[in-house]
């Protein structure tokens, strides 16, 4: 007998893997299972940001970029 091709056979597999999902997912919801990614260390941190507290105008001329190497001169700067 040939090899019949299709993907019925997979049907059967497919069926038990999403139920055994179904059921993990609700029994976390439940409670029954406690969550583990909760104990994840990188996920239970928040990141760790720190805020500059002093504020430069960015407009002012002591605080602004002077670049050594700059040979052109703009003509419509006036010091």
């Amino acid at each position: 007998m040939k090899n019949q091709q299709g993907i019925l056979h997979l049907a059967l597999p497919l069926v038990l893997v999403l139920a055994i999902v179904a059921a993990v997912v609700g029994l976390v919801a439940l409670g029954v299972i406690k969550n583990p990614l909760k104990n994840l260390p990188f996920i239970s941190q928040g990141p760790k940001v720190e805020l500059k507290t002093e504020y430069k105008n960015p407009f002012d001329k002591k605080t602004q970029y002077v670049n050594p190497f700059d040979t052109y001169k703009n003509p419509f700067v006036v010091k």
